[in-house]
């Protein structure tokens, strides 16, 4: 029986309360279900009552546990801080480093920060989640993920940001379909007008998302409607579609740029101001910026401008 509190026994109990599930809480922390169990159980006896009322759903705070918990984060922040403190000054940076990255860089920018950082800091291990900015944002706030790389169009929100560049949006869809459509309607070369999408059988992301919502804004706004002939919560589907049908989306150069560079996809640019995206990279306000952290956050822009030199994305 536990008689003693543990930081590994607040860190069980920090994250059940958070996710409201033993579960995913859990899967998130690598642990078997039981153990997580058995840590919650022995610390209920430990303070002599319970932390959380049982239900189909999950779990809920008793006002027992809603007053622990507001004392264990700061406690657990503090605990690793001080190891972080301790790793730095042995000259030895260390730890796990979770980062969001949304589908258009993650593939180029994991590959190279696992070569970045193994490289340089042995001692810290990545964890890469991948989702649409909306999804990764959500769970920046919530203190699931130290840093994201994500798309905006807007002022930022909570969270911190550094802006790392600007890139337009484009239509793109498979080379000669795209050209056999643009021959259809007589759109000769150069930008497009916004108001032109409505003219194009389009795939795009499953609302809610930053670019969809920014083209219903505009589509709103001029007074036109857009055809969309699927919604698609992945860009593996965005893409397969548009290699398959008769079909384009709205992305930006980084998102199709193996795609553009190997002839299968073309683009044309869109000619209002707006239709630019920047990304940022974001860091939550409700972890600890550990120094393992900083030194991935660090490394990230460093990334993203050798990748704008050698033209692998461009602005």
């Amino acid at each position: 029986m536990q008689d003693e509190l543990t930081l590994k026994a607040l860190g069980i109990f920090v994250e059940v309360a958070r996710t409201g599930s033993v579960t995913s809480a859990a899967a998130r922390l690598g642990l078997a279900q039981s153990v997580v169990s058995r840590q919650v159980a022995a610390l209920e006896r430990l303070i002599g009552g319970a932390l959380f009322y049982r239900n189909g759903r999950g779990v809920a705070l008793t006002s027992l546990a809603g007053q622990l918990l507001g004392q264990a984060v700061p406690l657990l922040d503090g605990a690793t801080e001080l190891l972080d403190t301790a790793r730095g000054h042995a000259g030895h940076v260390s730890g796990v480093v979770t980062i969001g990255l949304v589908p258009a860089v993650s593939p180029a920018l994991s590959s190279a920060l696992l070569a970045e950082i193994g490289t340089r800091y042995p001692g810290i291990r990545l964890r890469i989640v991948e989702g649409y900015s909306g999804d990764i944002e959500a769970r920046l706030s919530q203190g699931e993920i130290d840093l994201g790389v994500v798309n905006r169009y807007r002022a930022a929100g909570r969270n911190s940001y550094r802006r790392l560049f600007e890139t337009p949006l484009m239509l793109v869809g498979r080379r000669e379909r795209l050209a056999e459509r643009c021959r259809e309607l007589g759109l000769g070369p150069g930008p497009l007008a916004t108001r032109q999408l409505a003219r194009f059988p389009l795939v795009l992301p499953v609302p809610p998302n930053a670019i969809r919502t920014l083209l219903d804004d505009l589509a709103t706004r001029q007074k036109f409607s857009l055809t969309v002939v699927m919604d698609a919560g992945s860009s593996v589907v965005v893409k397969r579609i548009m290699a398959d049908h008769m079909a384009f989306s709205v992305l930006p150069y980084h998102a199709v740029a193996e795609e553009l560079a190997s002839g299968l996809m073309d683009a044309r640019p869109l000619g209002e101001r707006a239709m630019r995206q920047s990304v940022v990279l974001a860091a939550s306000s409700l972890r600890p910026f550990t120094q393992a952290a900083r030194m991935v956050a660090q490394c990230i822009p460093e990334l993203v401008e050798r990748f704008l030199a050698d033209g692998t994305w461009r602005r």
